[in-house]
C-alpha cells in the first residue's frame, strides 16, 4: 500500500505514516519496502 492508503486506512496523516515506516526499516536495518516484505516473509510474520 501507498503512504496515503495507509493513511487513509488508519485515519492518520500520510507524513505519521512515513515517519513510522521509516523508524520500522532503521530499526530493523532494512532499506527498502520490499525488503521489510521479504523480512516479514522469513520471520513468519505474513
Amino acid at each position: 500500500m501507498t503512504n496515503a492508503q495507509i493513511a487513509s486506512r488508519l485515519k492518520v496523516g500520510e507524513a505519521t505514516v512515513k515517519t513510522h515506516v521509516s523508524k520500522i526499516l532503521a530499526k530493523l536495518e532494512l532499506r527498502s519496502r520490499y525488503e521489510a516484505i521479504a523480512f516479514a516473509y522469513r520471520h513468519d510474520v505474513v
